[in-house]
């Protein structure tokens, strides 16, 4: 199962959308979500919203250089 962790409140300048998150790696959305699905990356959920970290994808983006 994945890592999943709820979320009570957003921060906006923490999360990224799965959209915003592929659009920023230069990726499709089904390549993010496989990488939610594969551990990859840490699920958050709120309500009905499926988010990613920014400092996740900030580091993943260094990787990749």
């Amino acid at each position: 199962m994945n890592k999943v962790k709820q979320l009570k409140q957003v921060n906006d300048a923490d999360f990224f959308t799965v959209e915003e998150a592929a659009t920023e790696l230069g990726i499709k959305t089904t390549a993010i979500r496989n990488y939610l699905y594969d551990e990859k990356l840490t699920t958050y959920k709120f309500k009905t919203l499926t988010l990613v970290s920014k400092e996740e994808i900030e580091a993943w983006k260094e990787r990749q250089k």
